[in-house]
């Protein structure tokens, strides 16, 4: 069977617990991301000072995107045969999709996969096309940041992208295109989901580039396809697996990336 087909079938009118449960972590974890951004300011050629009142602000923030962000996802993602499987089996008693460490083996995997293609990216461009510029999204370039700053921020993005990049808008492309496509399967619209959220989650990556300065084209490229990759994989995991096996993944490589990085080559 496929893993896809062995998923928890969803009860749309039962994901308040669920909702509650991915909100209040959510809401927790997103200030956590705030010492590894303030570590980057102080090194920064063109900071971006947080306002005054920044943790009630980002604590707002998190709660009214996740109001409306993970319900909305939890909705569509039923809608589409995708969620939260284990989440679920929690919260509800329902019959657990496979054992748990069943997620934890391929999670692992692509983030350990992804963050070598990350590399080697970084790596071609910095060698081969000498481009020198910062890469925070990997580690690269950036010494002084404190891997506990980093490992902070491994506990406070996976959550807030997921529910985001994955459980929503994932799960919206798909049911869009189910939707306005008859002749297009339930596989081929995942995928195109996947492919197109993807390509967003590397988009929205690229806003960190500028704060080291004005940044060549190819630092611009090499941004968006160090994180193209990962998000392929997040999503692989969201479709096969379930959210948790996306931010299990997106955790390990935050820990690859942000802290075993700079503990092993603080030069880099």
């Amino acid at each position: 069977m496929d893993d896809s087909e062995s998923l928890i079938p969803h009860d749309v009118s039962r994901i308040k617990q669920v909702f509650v449960a991915l909100w209040i972590a959510a809401i927790v974890t997103s200030p956590l991301i705030v010492p590894y951004f303030m570590a980057l300011n102080a090194i920064a050629d063109h900071p971006r000072p947080l306002p005054a009142f920044w943790l009630p602000l980002i604590l707002l923030r998190a709660a009214v995107v996740g109001a409306v962000v993970i319900p909305l996802g939890l909705w569509l993602s039923a809608k589409v045969g995708l969620g939260a499987p284990y989440l679920e089996h929690r919260l509800y008693g329902t019959p657990a999709p496979a054992p748990s460490r069943s997620i934890v083996g391929p999670a692992v995997f692509w983030a350990v996969a992804t963050a070598l293609i990350a590399f080697a990216i970084d790596a071609i461009f910095y060698y081969g096309l000498g481009v020198n510029h910062p890469a925070p999204e990997i580690h690269a370039r950036i010494p002084g940041v404190s891997p506990w700053a980093g490992l902070l921020a491994s506990f406070g993005a996976p959550i807030d992208e997921e529910v985001t990049y994955r459980l929503f808008l994932t799960s919206l492309i798909a049911w869009v295109v189910l939707l306005a496509s008859g002749r297009v399967g339930r596989p081929a619209a995942l995928w195109i989901a996947n492919v197109v959220s993807a390509v967003m989650f590397g988009w929205a990556h690229m806003g960190g580039v500028e704060i080291f300065g004005p940044a060549p084209a190819l630092a611009w490229l090499r941004t968006f396809l160090v994180i193209l990759a990962p998000g392929l994989a997040f999503g692989w995991l969201f479709i096969k697996r379930g959210l948790e096996a996306a931010i299990l993944s997106h955790f390990v490589i935050d820990i690859i990336v942000h802290v075993i990085r700079p503990l092993v080559d603080p030069g880099a």
